[in-house]
């Protein structure tokens, strides 16, 4: 029942209910109705031998010691395959990033006043961001061969759409009046954009750019199951085989993930 108080000035004024059990039920009832039109078939769920794999990831094979177990982790072969994920990672969101700029500039229609042009951009935008990673990288292997170099491909192309739509919106939310100022003052588009525009994006675009190279990291690693480079390989040549290291590999990965996440957090914490 709500609550209802008296102010000093004689006002009687009603406390507002908690609205979040309602809430909560409209949630449960909407996901209840889209679940009628979820084919699924519990009979072919079988739950029973996934806490034999949870312990297999996080136990010796047998006749070997946490110290052979952690001994794997910091092998050679491992964390050579850890630096190649990280460079094929940032490699590939510094092009992308880079490269998503004009296009960026040329989506923004408070910039580009024709809508023929930024229709245009965003349209090739929105094509290159509805291709997956995964059909990006197979590509890619096709024209560059295996390794590193496709990996980086994908990664760049995925970033580029990403980063592309992003920038663009916040170019549309900046302040126009240093734009026009320099209009008025005989400026053409280039310097406009460069003096203008950049200064007031640049931190934002940092802080997408950090973001980006969180996201590809951790999604890097499926490209080493098609060979595209990164300890994906590693996992990909243990699944089913040696879940050890397979658990090895996913302990590594989310030390790394959680020590790119802190860096990352700090520098966002100063651009802000």
């Amino acid at each position: 029942m709500a609550k209802m108080y008296t102010l000093s000035n004689g006002k009687v004024v009603t406390e507002p209910g908690n609205k979040s059990i309602i809430y909560l039920v409209i949630v449960l009832a909407i996901t209840s109705f889209f679940m009628l039109f979820i084919p699924i078939d519990w009979k072919a769920i079988n739950f029973r031998n996934a806490g034999f794999i949870l312990g297999q990831l996080f136990t010796p094979t047998s006749g070997q010691t946490y110290r052979d177990y952690f001994a794997f982790i910091v092998s050679t072969p491992v964390l050579n395959a850890l630096l190649e994920t990280i460079r094929l990672s940032f490699g590939g969101t510094l092009i992308g990033a880079l490269a998503s700029v004009p296009l960026a500039v040329l989506s923004a229609r408070n910039i580009v006043k024709k809508p023929w042009i930024y229709q245009t951009a965003r349209a090739i935008m929105n094509f290159i961001r509805t291709i997956p990673m995964f059909v990006i990288a197979v590509v890619a292997i096709f024209f560059l061969g295996y390794g590193i170099l496709p990996g980086i491909a994908a990664i760049a192309i995925f970033t580029f759409g990403i980063m592309t739509k992003m920038v663009y919106e916040t170019i549309e939310t900046i302040d126009m009046g240093p734009v026009e100022a320099l209009d008025a003052c005989g400026a053409n588009k280039v310097k406009a954009v460069g003096y203008a525009v950049f200064p007031q994006v640049l931190p934002i675009y940092l802080g997408y750019f950090i973001y980006c190279f969180e996201i590809n990291v951790r999604s890097s690693v499926i490209l080493g199951f098609i060979g595209a480079g990164g300890i994906g390989i590693i996992l990909y040549n243990n699944v089913g085989y040696r879940y050890d290291r397979v658990g090895g590999v996913i302990l590594l990965l989310f030390v790394v993930v959680v020590f790119i996440q802190s860096i990352t957090r700090y520098v966002r914490g100063k651009l802000q």
